[in-house]
């Protein structure tokens, strides 16, 4: 339906900016702040805003991209797809995430180019609108998630936090985390439940486009450490702390190729 409208309209309405605007690695997120990035920066070189915020800087002599794609699949997954008339190549999700598997804990990093279906946003983008795809294993870049994997154990050590490769869920509702649908999962061979990544690696394929997650663990829910049921201060620090040096790995993973 939007085939014949011109990728200079598209990026102007999504994205408020122009084609030259986007550079070719960009790092999307949901919940980190643009400011967390620009203050890691030498220069802001174009800050911009349209249905997503984001902003082009640079980071150690080089341009790298950085947007807000908002909450949820739909958010995260259209604003890929978006990022598909623009010079985009690489792309870098962050988010945070529930651990399923008891090595995981809270403030831990978990790179991963896999992802399990358990959203909606994926059937309208898989190549097949007919077949349901829920359930099934999609995969990102695993050149993007070494880099990452790389980037992060240096600054793991002196946060005092372990780096793990692994798979994650994609879920919908975050009220749908249930006994069923945790055994679910596990059968899925998942280290941890969140909402966007299976949705970003889903779009990037079908835009021709690389991309990987390095994703923060925020609550233990199969250790009675939810979103609901309340984290200890040791446990929200360390998260704080991880979550504070995620620009620079991502960052320094984004100028890195």
């Amino acid at each position: 339906m939007y085939e014949k409208i011109k990728k200079e309209i598209m990026l102007e309405k999504h994205f408020g900016c122009s084609l030259e605007d986007i550079n070719r690695n960009v790092i999307i997120s949901p919940i980190w702040q643009l400011s967390h990035f620009m203050e890691r920066a030498e220069s802001v070189i174009k800050e911009f805003k349209g249905w997503y915020k984001g902003v082009t800087l640079s980071y150690k002599g080089k341009p790298v991209t950085v947007i807000n794609s908002g909450i949820g699949a739909p958010m995260t997954g259209d604003c890929v797809i978006a990022l598909g008339y623009s010079q985009c190549e690489n792309i870098f999700f962050s988010g945070s995430a529930g651990a399923i598997d008891e090595k995981l804990n809270i403030g831990d990093i978990l790179v991963c180019n896999e992802a399990v279906i358990g959203e909606g946003f994926s059937r309208y983008h898989s190549g097949n609108i007919y077949t349901d795809c829920f359930g099934n294993v999609v995969s990102g870049s695993e050149e993007l998630a070494q880099i990452m994997i790389q980037k992060a154990v240096i600054a793991a050590h002196s946060l005092g936090v372990s780096v793990h490769k692994g798979r994650v869920f994609s879920i919908d509702s975050i009220l749908g985390e249930n006994k069923k649908s945790f055994d679910y999962m596990i059968s899925k061979e998942c280290d941890a439940v969140e909402m966007e990544v299976s949705a970003v690696f889903t779009a990037s394929k079908s835009i021709g486009r690389n991309a990987a997650a390095l994703i923060v663990i925020s609550d233990l829910p199969l250790r009675e450490k939810s979103l609901f049921e309340g984290i200890e201060e040791n446990d929200e620090l360390k998260f704080k702390n991880s979550s504070y040096h995620l620009p620079e790995i991502l960052l320094d993973s984004a100028i890195s190729i």
